[in-house]
Order: C-alpha cells, then structure tokens, then sequence
C-alpha cells in the first residue's frame, strides 16, 4: 500500500519511508539482497534491518522506486510505503545498516502496540476532553511543528521517553492517552510501553503525521507549523513539499 499526498506537486524524485515489524531470522541475508537491488536501480538511502524487521527512507526516479515496492513486498510481504517529492535527492548514498533494534527505545516490551487512529478521525480524537496527547518525537521537531493540544515530553532521543511514561500518574488510567510520530514508528514502541505499565487505553496515529498530511494537506484542523523528517530537506510544509 502506497499513500501519496494529495495535495503536493510530484517532483523529480520520490521520497519513500517505510516500516514493518516483522521476525527476521537472516538480516544479513536481507542487507545483501536489498544493496543489490538498490544500487542496480539507482535508490538512495537509509535502510535498518533488524531481527523485530526493517525500516527505511529512500529515494529514486518514480519508475525505480514503483520497482521497489514490489520488489520489497515479494521480499517481506505487505509494507505500508508513505511517499514525497522534491526537486532534488536528499540523500547522498545507500546506507543499508544492521541493528539491534529499527527504532532504539532500549527496553524490552511485552505489550503489543495501542489501537491505530485513521487519519479520517484523528481531529474528533484530538478534541476528546478525556484525553492526554503526547508528541513522542523529540524536543526539536516539536518546536517545529505539532498537533494542537499535544504535550512535549522534552526528550533529546526516542529512548528517553521511558523517562517521561515513569512520571504518568495513575489518576490519568482512566483517559485515552493518544501518540503519535513521523510516520508512525515510533508509537509502535512507545503505545506498548505505555501498556506495560497498566496503561489500557492507548491509541496512536495511524501513518503517523505523514499520513495526516497526505490526507489533508493545509486543509487539516488540527496542525501547527511544519514537520522534521529525517533526510536533507529537513522540514516539509504541510503538503509535504520541501
């Protein structure tokens, strides 16, 4: 599955980003397999591999990175690829790493993720008053843009946010508490977190803030300035434009 903003103006290259959780058993295997493919068609990037699975932003020509996608759900299986554009490469060589984990929280996590949020219903959730909100990227990319309401848990690396989830008082059991991150991967380890620790209501943004925005550009009701994303365009509008 492929979500492509609908508002932004397709450029010279395709930027894809794209996680899957999965049990990988050869990363080794798998690192080799996708620097063939990648460096044969012409796809710039960073990709982890991990035992618990992959995660990767690349880019390429529309044509190469269409090639991509089929070539890497033959490979793994179903992957949800977010895509967008910019005049010009934002990345400079294929990285394609190893690694203990594909997002380092640094904890072992028992819990299975909270309950996904579609982008189509994350405003109504947002003005839920039993609710806490909770921006689970880091200090700097909050300053640059976030949903209304949210709170900033004032970390530096994902990994801290186990410091913030330890000062979650039990009266707030009771609420809804909803994440949400870039492009949804970081909630799929912070959600399961907050549910180790009793928490049962937890919910999180469906594709992340990518895939709000690729669904409603600057006609959404609920975001404040612009996004961080992680290659050398650094910020993006809310088309998703750089």
């Amino acid at each position: 599955m492929v979500i492509k903003p609908k508002f932004a103006v397709k450029s010279i290259f395709v930027i894809a980003t794209f996680y899957k959780f999965y049990e990988e058993k050869s990363p080794i295997e798998i690192q080799l397999i996708l620097k063939k493919f990648l460096l044969k068609n012409n796809i710039l990037g960073t990709i982890l591999v991990a035992n618990e699975g992959i995660n990767g932003s690349v880019c390429g020509k529309e044509n190469d990175i269409e090639n991509f996608y089929v070539f890497l759900e033959d490979l793994i299986g179903d992957v949800i690829f977010k895509e967008s554009y910019s005049d010009f490469a934002p990345f400079g060589k294929l990285k394609v790493k190893i690694k203990p984990e594909i997002v380092t929280l640094g904890k072992k996590i028992t819990s299975k993720p909270g309950k996904y949020i579609k982008p189509s219903d994350w405003d109504k959730a947002l003005n839920d008053p039993n609710t806490i909100v909770v921006d689970t990227r880091n200090d700097y990319e909050y300053h640059i843009g976030t949903f209304k309401n949210a709170i900033n848990p004032n970390t530096k690396s994902f990994r801290e946010i186990t410091d913030w989830a330890n000062k979650i008082t039990l009266k707030d059991k009771n609420k809804k508490i909803l994440m949400f991150c870039t492009g949804g991967i970081r909630c799929e380890k912070s959600t399961a977190l907050i549910k180790d620790m009793g928490f049962e209501n937890v919910y999180h943004l469906e594709g992340g803030i990518i895939a709000y925005l690729a669904e409603f550009g600057k006609n959404n009701k609920s975001w404040k300035g612009n996004c961080f994303v992680f290659d050398e365009r650094i910020i993006v509008d809310e088309n998703l434009d750089s």
